[in-house]
């Protein structure tokens, strides 16, 4: 005689492996995993236990290790990059700071990852957005959540990728970039070649502006790429200062593209720059105190203490000028009983995006500016001649209509 089959408190015949617990009336279904391990799911209601039970199915059918899935999404990143044995020290870097900094303390950095759905990653990037995060330093955070869920999925620990679609809408502050028009670029020089306290950053920032190079590439510039018979510089490494795991230091680095290695010639105002430069460090006295990075110790632009120069020194040098010329500019106005024309914030990235503004608006072909800036896709080079200075683009068409009457 068959035994008697079990039910719950409403009557209903309950499965194999399925159980009513007495104490609470929950459900329960108790199943053998991938690895042999017993293994036990709740529900409150019987129909959700089943619909549970129906997935524990398909999952076991498909080797789904769900067991896996436990882990957290930092957990699956450190694995992630573990991985990703091909990446730049200074990338792997820049990924490890964002995560940090976004993502590590968030509720869904600490989400199991078979608990994560797309509303988790979606309203996690609203979040951001909140916080007036950028929304290419989102668009970065996706860029590391997607490919670490999709090689869960890769490795049967999940069966579809949650951050799927996410990409699309995200919204963040977007930062336009700003170059200087041509009457705050005289206006920094001169306050700069004046100045008792910042003249000694005189020839480097008129370099700069001259040539447009990356900041890694300008503190990164060698005598040895400096061909002054030539009136050309060759491009061939940056500088960076990062910590790679034994303290925040300088490291010289490969340009990352091709693009990126190239030959500029020197215009006069930069051939005299650099000129200026030799001259500055014999009266300081510099060139005998020279800080070598990794054996290397000929570097064009270095401070008063003979030490390469940082993005965030320079950056920071910038916030100072432009503070003390406001200041002076300010003082002087109200004297002369006139408006003051302030100088608006600038970074290391605005003297390069400035340079690439003259020398479109110089009337410079695109893929010769491509080539000179050094950018690996012309889009980017193009975006330049979207927003150039009216005036100058003004100015350039009576000079060609000038031209076409005279013809």
């Amino acid at each position: 005689m068959a035994g008697k089959k079990r039910t719950d408190n409403k009557g209903r015949i309950l499965r194999t492996g399925e159980m009513q617990r007495a104490e609470d009336s929950r459900y329960l279904y108790r199943y053998t995993d991938l690895h042999g391990k017993k293994r036990t799911v709740y529900a409150l209601t019987l129909p959700e236990l089943r619909e549970k039970e129906k997935q524990i199915g398909r999952d076991l059918q498909d080797g789904i290790d769900v067991s896996k899935a436990e882990m957290t999404l930092n957990q699956l990143f450190q694995l992630y990059m573990e991985t990703k044995s091909d990446l730049r020290p200074s990338t792997r870097c820049n990924y490890m700071g964002v995560w940090k900094n976004t993502v590590k303390e968030s509720v869904l950095g600490n989400m199991k990852i078979g608990q994560i759905k797309q509303i988790h990653i979606r309203a996690f990037y609203a979040d951001l957005t909140k916080q007036g995060l950028s929304a290419n330093t989102i668009k970065l955070c996706h860029s590391l959540i997607f490919p670490a869920l999709e090689m869960a999925v890769d490795s049967d620990i999940i069966r579809k990728n949650p951050a799927k679609d996410c990409k699309k809408g995200i919204s963040g502050t977007k930062k336009e970039k700003v170059a200087m028009c041509i009457k705050e670029q005289e206006r920094l020089l001169h306050f700069v070649k004046n100045s008792n306290i910042y003249k000694v950053y005189y020839p480097l920032l008129v370099f700069a502006l001259c040539t447009g190079l990356r900041v890694g590439e300008l503190t990164g510039l060698r005598w040895v790429d400096v061909d002054l018979k030539e009136n050309i510089i060759h491009i061939r490494q940056q500088l960076i200062y990062k910590n790679y795991g034994d303290g925040c230091r300088f490291h010289l680095q490969d340009l990352k593209t091709d693009a990126g290695r190239r030959n500029i010639p020197l215009t006069a105002e930069a051939r005299k720059s650099l000129i200026r430069q030799k001259e500055l460090y014999f009266l300081l006295g510099i060139s005998q105190k020279r800080q070598e990075v990794e054996g290397i110790s000929d570097f064009v632009f270095i401070n008063t203490q003979g030490n390469p120069y940082a993005t965030n020194a320079i950056n920071l040098m910038l916030d100072n000028v432009v503070k003390a010329y406001n200041k002076q500019e300010a003082a002087q106005a109200q004297k002369e009983n006139r408006r003051p024309f302030p100088l608006p914030h600038i970074s290391a990235h605005i003297l390069r995006h400035t340079a690439c503004t003259r020398l479109a608006e110089s009337g410079l072909e695109p893929k010769v500016l491509q080539y000179i800036m050094g950018h690996a896709n012309i889009s980017v080079t193009m975006d330049i001649y979207t927003h150039l200075d009216f005036s100058q683009i003004q100015k350039k068409i009576e000079e060609a209509q000038e031209k076409a009457v005279m013809g």
